[in-house]
């Protein structure tokens, strides 16, 4: 399944004979999708919902049915999806339209010392504008396992927990077997809190059900899973619709407007102030369809996996690499591996395995804090998908080994 034939899919495989190490910061787009977004631009472009003619009615028709696939994709209904810009204005949505009406003065919000910059920074800013207290779930960081069992760790004070559900460094951080994850949710619903999960690294490679999981917001992008930039989606559990306000206001929200006031539509209307990107969510809707018909997430798990089991094993057998993560879980769960070379900065090592056409991510990965907690001041990372093959990551660690030579000098 996971080999040449789905590779012929994505175009810029044709034109570029090159390993793409980097989708965890981005995935290439296969062609239904390119082809999605090029066919509205030159067949039924319109502005959506302020129509009467047909061009504008068709696209309005494409837009909402793009929702719709997006929403199944999650177990949503479609008037709990909003289409944002992606996951970061996804998480500054919930900490501004609904955490300033919600979070006072002596609350507290908690996270974990792993979080994407994403999922940090709207909850510092939040902290210190509310005069809330940011509290975090620590990582162990001998074992890499985010210590869950602390005393108080959640109280009545909690109002909110906003976690990642997957490391962009570290890979799995939540003990499956224990469903520490889920534990740690139902914990924060006894007393009361919401729940937000930055799922960007997750939802491209597992199937998500957000009733499930009865977490409050969720928030991911496109791009990761082989859709657009500049585009992603923010689950708002039904029962909040009326407790957050809307992030942005203007056209397409209202009901009716005078010179005094105003009054809002439903959701999720009122929440998508402006032209949204309807390009963008058309082509969002087609890489959740290419998915759907091309991936089993069984397979591409045993597939990352693989991948992953095979990349540790060969640079745990260069001494001066260390791999960041649990390796057990990584083994089991993984789809990421990011490293550090004694000796050697590792966008030193990015730059000479560019060389080569093999691009890998190199830096702190917008995680800067957690980097900080590792005592590294950045890592080289592999990361895989449906397209990635074991020969590539051969080819990768031969070039590690001569770009090790070569920076060390030895």
């Amino acid at each position: 399944m996971f080999n040449t034939k789905i590779k012929k899919m994505f175009p810029i495989f044709s034109n570029k004979k090159h390993i793409y190490f980097d989708n965890a910061a981005t995935t290439h787009k296969p062609q239904v999708v390119i082809d999605s977004i090029s066919n509205f631009y030159s067949s039924c472009n319109a502005n959506v919902y302020r129509g009467l003619h047909g061009l504008s009615e068709g696209a309005t028709e494409q837009y909402e049915r793009a929702r719709e696939i997006v929403a199944k994709y999650i177990n949503a209904d479609a008037d709990e999806l909003i289409f944002t810009s992606g996951t970061t204005e996804g998480i500054n949505f919930v900490a501004d339209a609904w955490g300033l009406q919600n979070i006072k003065a002596g609350d507290e919000i908690l996270i974990t010392q792993v979080e994407h910059h994403a999922n940090l920074l709207p909850w510092q800013r939040l902290a210190k504008k509310t005069g809330a207290k940011l509290r975090f779930i620590k990582l162990d960081v001998d074992s890499y396992k985010l210590l869950t069992d602390e005393e108080n760790l959640i109280t009545s004070k909690t109002k909110l927990v906003a976690v990642t559900q997957y490391s962009n460094v570290l890979g799995p951080v939540w003990d499956g077997k224990s469903n520490q994850l889920e534990n740690l949710i139902e914990k924060a619903r006894a007393v009361g809190a919401k729940i937000l999960l930055d799922a960007a690294q997750s939802v491209p490679h597992k199937k998500i059900d957000v009733k499930k999981l009865n977490v409050d917001f969720l928030a991911f992008s496109a791009h990761k899973m082989c859709g657009p930039t500049g585009i992603g989606a923010l689950y708002i559990k039904k029962e909040l619709h009326d407790s957050v306000e809307p992030y942005q206001v203007g056209g397409s929200i209202i009901h009716d407007a005078t010179f005094e006031n105003y009054t809002l539509r439903e959701a999720p209307y009122k929440f998508e102030a402006g032209t949204p990107p309807i390009a963008q969510a058309i082509g969002f809707g087609q890489a959740i369809e290419f998915i759907n018909k091309n991936i089993n997430f069984d397979e591409l798990q045993k597939h990352e996996v693989e991948l992953c089991s095979y990349a540790i094993d060969e640079l745990e057998k260069i001494d001066v690499v260390k791999v960041l993560g649990n390796k057990e879980w990584m083994r089991a769960r993984g789809h990421l591996v990011s490293f550090v070379i004694n000796g050697v900065h590792a966008h030193d090592i990015a730059s000479f395995l560019d060389t080569k056409d093999i691009a890998v991510r190199a830096g702190h990965h917008c995680a800067q804090p957690l980097a900080n907690l590792l005592k590294v001041d950045s890592s080289v990372r592999f990361s895989f998908y449906m397209y990635n093959e074991k020969s590539e990551i051969e080819t990768a660690v031969k070039v590690l080994k001569e770009a090790i030579v070569f920076l060390r000098g030895k």
